[in-house]
């Protein structure tokens, strides 16, 4: 299949080993057994996955100072961050934004604006840990998960009681400030958490009036809880709201100015009660219920014509039922049923959109009588949309430890994406230009056949090497196209590109002396249009990751160093009707933070982002080099 060969590190499960410190006490506290829920859509160790997972832990979290999800995915082997107007972008593995599922404990993010969601609105103050997924995944979570899953994991209630609070000051008037409180009983938890930033706006190109980036303004408030009613019966609920509000100011072709703002307003609650049935058996419902509105204004300057003011509404509510039952201790269980409800209104869609999907999935995870490890995991979900009708997805995924200290894993199975509803019914003309863009109905599902293969070498208790390859083979793509039957400019969507997308990531993780570790990874991809017979445009070939961290409790000192490198990216342009190939130049980034606790409770931090300068206003528009200080309470 045209593989592409290399090696990759795996590092969860260094995060588990104690560092021996020079006065022969241990830095780290006592290793636990590290669970996850992503792979399996059920709790269980990391190391027995059926699927590899790269795990962030709140740890890792703190140590690099990360202040939203963004930051804390941007040193990671496989993953690219866009920073553009609507927000930052996650793309995993060369494919964009709509084809990676994002989760939060589990259940469906609202709020995709151009098929992107924006990663700089999870603040990391309410996450625990993000396990992510590298392949496809619609077999347990249906569609979007094509090129992989993003399981946010949210925070809840550890200790008697307990609260924190962070505040920080720094470039472009970057104001920040979060806090916690939670309480912890015998049968009973309760977190509640709340966070305010602002920035200003920032400009690359100063000799134009338009701006590069938007300033923004923003809040968020959540709070989780669980309660063990008895002792097979337990209750979970969470709930949130988020209001975030960025201004910019554009300039048009023929030189109108035009202030611009964007208002994003989202809120959500999750109720999830469990059973347990038997000491091999537990039952789980959910129910979740979201809302999203996105608000658009565009002020032309000493005019009115060209005025807009456009407005998104969306609400998604989803009930799910899901069985784990283990059988003669060789065979673990998971199957659910799950029914989701969609609605999207907005001013460019010619009508409301509506869509109903019922969902039937099972697995079974077989850990074979053989004197090694093996585990065999098929799987099979149905979806029965509404709108597209049946879609079948198997997946086939095995795990095998050939010998302690390696594990290797492989996967095949099928993805698919629904056509998101701008797509299907979008109605919009842009008189300045003189071009109307429709949807299709007709649209079909996009479909995918991807396979991965991976491995993971423990090299003692300090280093870790893993490799992992893929493969995902695209069809009946949804593109925007022209068409020729119209006597005007007229676009609209068909099913009608491929694409293949192949290669390789490459790491390795070592511990070091005095508490310190080491990070690198390296991603080669190999990205192509296939209609067009043409590499996938802003795909770069080559991306080199490291992280360097140090953490000395005898100095309560911490400190961390991350940095990038991303080769060239192609563009396509047309700007006179004839197309042209441009080359975006290859960037460097690099963060680095220093924490010194000063008490007990209270640490003092500084930091600085894009310490190299990088960015420019055509592609890649991210902020300046920038400082900034702060305060952590913990108490």
């Amino acid at each position: 299949m045209g593989w592409v060969l290399g090696l990759l590190v795996s590092v969860p499960a260094l995060a588990q080993q104690g560092e021996p410190s020079v006065d022969g006490g241990v830095t780290e506290e006592v290793p636990v057994i590290q669970t996850v829920v992503t792979a399996s859509r059920s709790v269980e160790r990391l190391q027995d996955t059926p699927v590899a997972v790269e795990v962030i832990t709140r740890k890792d979290i703190e140590a690099t100072g990360a202040r939203d999800l963004a930051e804390a995915l941007g040193a990671r082997p496989g993953l690219e961050l866009r920073r553009g107007f609507a927000g930052t972008e996650l793309r995993v593995q060369g494919l964009s934004p709509e084809y990676t599922l994002v989760l939060v404990d589990g259940e469906r993010v609202t709020g995709r604006l151009g098929g992107a969601l924006d990663f700089s609105r999870f603040s990391t103050e309410d996450i625990e840990q993000v396990e992510i997924i590298r392949g496809p995944s619609s077999v347990l979570y249906g569609s979007d998960a094509v090129a992989g899953v993003v399981n946010i994991i949210t925070r809840k209630a550890q200790r008697p009681l307990g609260a924190t609070a962070q505040a920080s000051l720094g470039g472009l008037w970057q104001f920040e400030a979060d806090g916690s409180a939670e309480l912890r009983g015998e049968r009973a938890g309760l977190r509640l958490s709340g966070g305010f930033q602002r920035r200003d706006g920032y400009d690359l190109t100063p000799d134009t009036p338009a701006t590069t980036g938007s300033s923004l303004e923003g809040f968020q408030v959540s709070g989780r809880g669980d309660v063990r009613v008895t002792d097979a019966l337990r209750l979970d609920a969470r709930a949130g709201a988020s209001r975030q509000v960025q201004r910019g100011v554009d300039q048009g072709a023929a030189g109108a100015l035009f202030d611009r703002a964007s208002q994003n307003e989202s809120q959500e609650v999750t109720l999830s009660p469990s059973w347990v049935l038997s000491p091999t058996g537990s039952l789980q419902l959910s129910g979740r219920y979201s809302r999203f509105r996105h608000r658009y204004v565009s002020d032309q300057r000493q005019s009115s014509a060209l005025d807009q003011v456009e407005e998104t509404r969306e609400q998604m509510a989803r009930v799910g039922l899901q069985l784990d039952q283990t059988l003669a201790q060789v065979h673990q269980l998971v199957v659910g049923v799950e029914a989701i409800g969609e609605a999207l209104d907005s001013d460019r869609l010619s009508s409301p959109g509506q869509r109903g999907r019922l969902s039937l999935y099972g697995q079974d995870s077989w850990k074979t009588p053989l004197p090694v490890a093996l585990h065999v995991v098929p799987g099979l979900r149905l979806d029965v949309d509404s709108e597209f009708g049946a879609v079948l997805t198997p997946r086939l995924a095995v795990r095998l430890e050939p010998v302690e200290a390696l594990t290797v894993r492989a996967s095949y199975g099928l993805a698919f994406r629904a056509p998101s509803f701008q797509e299907q019914l979008i109605d919009f003309e842009n008189p300045s230009v003189g071009y109307v863009v429709a949807g299709n109905p007709a649209l079909r599902p996009e479909h995918s056949r991807g396979a991965t293969v991976s491995a993971e070498w423990r090299i003692g208790s300090r280093s870790l090497l893993w490799t992992n390859l893929f493969r995902n083979d695209l069809s009946d793509m949804i593109t925007v196209v022209q068409d020729p039957l119209s006597p005007t400019l007229r676009f609209t969507y068909d099913n009608v590109a491929r694409a293949t997308v192949q290669g390789a990531e490459v790491g390795w993780k070592q511990r070091l002396p005095l508490g310190a570790w080491l990070d690198v990874g390296y991603t080669l991809i190999h990205a192509r249009d296939l209609e067009e017979d043409r590499p996938l445009e802003g795909q770069s070939a080559h991306r080199l990751t490291t992280q360097l961290g140090l953490r000395y409790r005898p100095w309560r000192l911490e400190a961390s160093v991350q940095g990038s490198w991303v080769g060239p990216r192609p563009y396509y342009q047309a700007p006179d009707g004839t197309a042209r190939t441009v080359q975006a130049p290859a960037y460097a980034t690099l963060d680095a933070r220093l924490a010194y606790g000063v008490l007990e409770s209270v640490r003092l931090f500084v930091a600085g982002r894009n310490l190299l300068g990088a960015g420019d206003p055509d592609y890649l528009p991210i902020p300046p080099r920038a400082f900034y200080a702060g305060l952590i309470l913990d108490v």
